[in-house]
């Protein structure tokens, strides 16, 4: 806890750069008035859940990640990069008859006045006036996401009981026992993980896991660039190209790992005939699910089972830039 605080103490003494007075103003004479309405465009970004009204809330946290070297290089958008930060905003361990409920809700959170908590944005009206419009935008845009976080929790942690309770009528139903069930019970996780942050780009990912007959989880990306208002593809990180160079990469290290690994199997790149009818990895498209490693590099992620035998689990590939 002292450590969060004192990260958070630095974070709040990050001062604004004095740069963004000529770049606002440099901005404005780049986008005149339209309609009496100045559109101001983004500057480039870097290349690159039921409702927790349960039993018992056991604790509720407001735990704050931040990189102090995100808040400082801001680059293009110096203010996105003191305000931007992900908050877990909803946090409980709860424990319902025979369910084990732990979950942590993460949230980007953009200041609403445009500072960092010390400062004003701006050191002048217009400065302070030409901020707040894109911060609205980006207010919004970080909104839906939160929105569409919340959501897929509770629509997760629900679902998940609904599954287990069936799951467990079904099996007295059929003739099981109380001593065949043997005070079996159900764990369900959701939490998530910072993967990047720096400048105007974030990326995390957010894992829903529940274990009971077996383990089941699924993963959930999300790579944002606040300067876009928009969520990075492979292309926005890769260039045109994405395609021939994630591919390249990817079945360049199938290959190495089963080389190094007899036991390792790749759908589609094996001498079984049998096996390789399954079909593999093919290419990546559009909606691969990736996220950003510290290095800044996009890794590729396939679910369990999607292009390799469920032991060796999910397969991530790094596609160096």
């Amino acid at each position: 806890m002292k450590k969060m605080e004192e990260a958070a103490e630095r974070y709040n003494k990050i001062e604004i750069p004095k740069e963004l007075d000529e770049i606002v103003k440099k901005t404005i004479k780049e986008h005149p008035k339209k309609n009496g309405t100045r559109k101001i465009k983004h500057f480039p970004a870097a290349k690159a859940v039921v409702s927790a009204a349960a039993a018992v809330i056991i604790c509720f946290t407001a735990a704050l990640n931040t990189s102090e070297v995100f808040a400082m290089e801001a680059g293009s958008m110096p203010f996105i990069g003191g305000i931007a930060k992900i908050l877990t905003v909803r946090s409980y361990e709860t424990k319902e008859e025979d369910k084990n409920i732990s979950v942590h809700v993460p949230a980007v959170e953009v200041s609403q006045d445009g500072t960092n908590g010390t400062e004003e944005a701006g050191t002048s009206e217009e400065i302070s006036e030409n901020t707040k419009i894109q911060l609205l935008e980006v207010q919004d845009f970080t909104g839906d996401i939160n929105a569409e976080i919340e959501k897929l929790v509770d629509t997760y942690v629900a679902d998940a009981k609904e599954r287990y309770d069936q799951y467990k009528k079904a099996f007295f139903e059929t003739g099981g026992t109380e001593e065949e069930w043997n005070g079996r019970d159900m764990d369900i996780d959701v939490d998530y993980e910072v993967k990047y942050q720096q400048g105007s780009v974030l990326s995390f990912v957010l894992t829903t896991t529940e274990a009971w007959a077996s383990v089941y989880g699924e993963q959930y990306y999300y790579n944002l660039d606040l300067s876009g208002n928009k969520r990075l593809t492979l292309e926005d990180v890769l260039g045109q190209d994405y395609k021939e160079i994630a591919n390249e990469a990817i079945i360049s290290e199938i290959k190495k790992r089963m080389q190094e690994n007899e036991d390792y199997v790749y759908w589609g790149y094996t001498d079984d005939a049998e096996a390789d009818m399954i079909g593999g990895f093919e290419t990546v498209n559009q909606d691969t699910q990736f996220y950003i490693n510290a290095g800044g590099n996009p890794v590729v992620c396939f679910p369990k089972y999607e292009i390799a035998p469920g032991f060796m689990g999910m397969q991530e590939f790094e596609i160096t830039k």
